[in-house]
């Protein structure tokens, strides 16, 4: 019913226009000063580090992988579909409480993780005369990417005190209601035109990894925190719990990399995520591991 470009112009729509003017106004709207955490981000951070290179260990020592396929396979378990899927789930859950949390984990994924994983493809890729480009790169890759601009910008405007104008409320109100839909239909779109793999078993691994074993090392580090915001750490051990992102896939076919194992992943981790994701919900929301 929907061809190609017609779902590529949805996802245009909101990576582009909807969801960074949501993340941009919520951030400048959001009390930062007083509720800042940096004992949050830097949990979060741990967490996807560790898990990130659990997932290269994997990559290097069981399958003999390159540096390259390392780095994708090290984001694929790090890097959860955190836009598309747990902000919708978030602020069901918890309501506005839920927005910053979830925009510092969105920054920690878009403009850490991601940019170190393309400079490690870098590394590989480059003349070793041209190392001096690798982080160049990165930051480009950064700031190429509407989400963390946005997040970023929204920050340094609630940090300076401007006051928002009534045009960027008005335009808020008006595309709010269409993001959150518009963002899962082209996510789902964006799956049904992956390819699958026959190398199964290491996009289960990799599966594996995110769905499983991201959330525990987020638990962990959230259980060292005691001082931080029980929804807070709520909110990152469910983002942490999403399926892999579909940007694991696009950096793959950026750098001609694994791209069908990567497809593969992205799909399996989405199917099983129906079932695990609504485990833990209940689980962290009513059940024995609630804050």
């Amino acid at each position: 019913m929907i061809d190609r470009p017609g779902i590529n112009g949805i996802n245009g729509f909101v990576f582009y226009f909807t969801l960074p003017l949501m993340l941009f106004h919520n951030m400048a709207t959001a009390p930062l000063k007083e509720s800042f955490d940096a004992a949050f981000v830097m949990g979060a951070l741990g967490a996807a580090v560790a898990v990130h290179l659990t997932g290269m260990a994997a990559a290097r020592w069981i399958f003999k992988r390159s540096l390259a396929e390392q780095a994708i396979q090290g984001i694929a378990c790090s890097f959860g579909n955190t836009v598309f899927i747990a902000l919708p789930i978030a602020t069901e859950l918890f309501g506005p409480a839920a927005t910053l949390p979830m925009a510092l984990l969105i920054t920690v994924e878009n403009g850490l993780i991601m940019p170190f994983t393309v400079a490690l493809i870098e590394v590989e890729r480059v003349d070793r005369s041209q190392l001096w480009r690798v982080p160049l790169t990165a930051f480009v890759a950064v700031l190429r990417n509407p989400i963390v601009m946005s997040v970023l910008l929204g920050a340094a405007v609630a940090l300076i005190g401007i006051e928002l104008p009534s045009l960027i409320n008005g335009l808020v109100v008006l595309v709010k209601g269409a993001t959150v839909p518009c963002a899962l239909f082209a996510m789902g779109a964006a799956l049904a035109g992956l390819p699958l793999s026959e190398r199964v078993s290491e996009a289960a691994i990799s599966a594996s990894l995110k769905l499983f074993a991201y959330p525990v090392f987020m638990y962990a580090a959230m259980a060292m925190l005691p001082d931080v915001d029980p929804v807070w750490r709520t909110v990152a051990v469910l983002s942490a719990a999403m399926p892999m992102g579909a940007n694991v896939y696009l950096i793959a076919a950026r750098y001609n990399t694994v791209e069908a194992r990567s497809s593969t992943a992205v799909l399996l981790s989405t199917v099983v995520s129906v079932v695990t994701v609504s485990l833990l919900v209940f689980a962290l929301a009513d059940g024995p591991f609630a804050w």
